[in-house]
């Protein structure tokens, strides 16, 4: 994406407001008065429905860096420019699972049956405002009757002389139409959105195959190019066709008032476990970092989810060790809770120490924009300093030791998963592989536990405790771990 364009986004959201926008051309040769007029206004109180199918793609947490994780998605709308109804069918060929949901937005409201739950909800304010985005990857309905009711005028830095653009924000989130000038349909639309960890995300949404369906021209095909082009989905439309009233599919009477949670406390709590190691736990993402003191210089290894987070463990640190910088950071595999945090520890200056395969990665976190919410290294570039831990790495000063173990795909969870062992003391501290509740309950043994018994065993690494990053208290799950019960576990299997 050029930066030209980067940058007039970002000018976007600072500057536009939704109130105030400007007077609407009333020619009738203006793209959105068009658009509107040949895809919404036909409709009238008319349902469009419509059964679809979506090729789906996630980034979830996949053994790799970018591995997408497929879904098939198939299902019926009903919609209009009132709101719409959705029954989606959701299929995980990797889980061999089939999810389903419901959804039902209206003038009383959004309710939501989310996959694989029982119980329906009331959506939330911000969700109830994005619902003209939810629809958008299947009709661009909400999105112009959204844009049609704001009045915009085309934006002329981002117009051509074929294509109209429409600029407005949706919770922070910069959208855009793109109206063909000589069809009078809408071609594509584009959301630019901050990621905490990934940075300014584009998503494109493009229309395809335009039919006639009574008065209006409705799309029925879609494809969605996402996270800046590196995630691609279709979507088909089939046996469209226009109905006097859509179906109830959830009932608002049986639906409690929604209670908003309260936001978490930004927090960092701080403990000395043991001479040279520190635990600082951050209750509002519910993880546990390792902070290990050397002579002259400190290592904090994991930072879960943002650069904001990662701020919060190194201020905690120069209170704890005023004299004593970090020098590394290193994070035990590539997901959020681990990695969110490390443009923080780039930014401070410490060398980031990678497990293998992930130097791409770690690359393109570093060179990844962060305008719309700019962090400390956006305002302030700093060289990246990155050394691949390899199979084995020893960090020392002559006296303290800590060993660095890369046991990858032997983890049962990803191929870069490095775990912490203090040979002195006979502590591991690994991420999140050890799931044992903290009541007597059984459980089944996890592949992940049984990864982390054979590692340490094949390595020979006398281990008598275990302490675990993720999670700290959420799932009940023990985070101090005598190896016994590990082998206990194991064992029992």
């Amino acid at each position: 994406m050029p930066l030209t364009i980067w940058l007039y986004w970002f000018t976007l959201l600072v500057a536009s407001t939704t109130d105030g926008s400007p007077s609407l051309n009333k020619s009738a040769l203006d793209p959105l008065i068009r658009c509107w007029k040949h895809q919404v206004q036909p409709l009238g109180e008319q349902i469009l429905q419509a059964h679809y199918r979506h090729q789906r793609v996630e980034l979830e947490h996949s053994a790799r860096p970018w591995q997408q994780t497929p879904y098939q998605a198939t299902g019926l709308l009903w919609m209009n420019a009132q709101g719409f109804s959705q029954n989606d069918t959701l299929f995980s060929p990797t889980r061999q699972k089939t999810y389903f949901a419901k959804t039902q937005a209206d003038r009383q409201g959004v309710l939501l049956l989310a996959h694989g739950e029982t119980t329906v909800r009331r959506a939330s304010q911000p969700a109830q405002f994005e619902q003209p985005l939810t629809l958008a990857p299947y009709s661009p309905l909400l999105l112009i009757r959204h844009a049609y009711q704001r009045r915009l005028q085309a934006d002329p830095a981002l117009s051509t002389a074929s294509t109209a653009c429409y600029t407005m924000r949706i919770n922070q989130k910069v959208v855009c139409l793109f109206i063909g000038r000589s069809s009078g349909l809408l071609d594509y639309v584009t959301l630019l959105e901050a990621d905490p960890m990934l940075g300014d995300l584009l998503t494109t949404i493009t229309y395809h195959h335009y039919t006639t369906l009574g008065h209006s021209q409705q799309p029925t095909q879609i494809t969605l190019d996402k996270v800046n082009g590196k995630l691609h989905e279709t979507i088909q439309l089939t046996d469209l066709k226009l109905i006097q009233q859509a179906p109830t599919l959830l009932d608002q009477t049986a639906v409690d008032p929604i209670q908003p949670p309260p936001p978490p406390l930004v927090s960092i709590r701080a403990e000395k476990y043991r001479d040279h190691i520190y635990l600082l736990t951050l209750p509002h993402t519910d993880d546990r970092v390792l902070l290990v003191e050397f002579a002259d210089f400190a290592l904090v290894a994991e930072a879960p989810l943002s650069s904001k987070n990662g701020e919060l463990i190194l201020k905690q640190a120069r209170q704890l060790l005023p004299t004593k910088p970090v020098r590394y950071f290193v994070f035990g595999h590539h997901h959020p809770h681990y990695l969110g945090g490390v443009r923080a520890f780039i930014h401070q200056g410490a060398t980031i120490l990678c497990p293998p395969g992930d130097e791409d990665y770690i690359k393109y976190l570093v060179e990844a924009p962060h305008r719309l919410q700019p962090d400390s290294l956006a305002l302030s570039s700093q060289p990246l300093k990155l050394e691949k831990v390899g199979q084995h790495k020893v960090i020392s000063d002559g006296h303290f030791q800590l060993e660095i173990y890369h046991i990858g795909a032997q983890s049962a969870h990803t191929e870069d998963y490095l775990f912490y062992y203090f040979p002195a003391q006979r502590l591991l501290f690994e991420d999140d592989s050890v799931w044992l509740p903290k009541s007597s309950k059984p459980v089944r043994v996890s592949d992940r536990q049984v990864g982390l018994y054979r590692s340490i065993q094949q390595l020979g690494l006398p281990v008598e405790m275990i302490l675990q990053s993720w999670p700290v208290a959420e799932m009940g799950i023990k985070t101090e771990i005598p190896f016994s019960e590990l082998a206990a576990s194991v064992d029992s299997k």
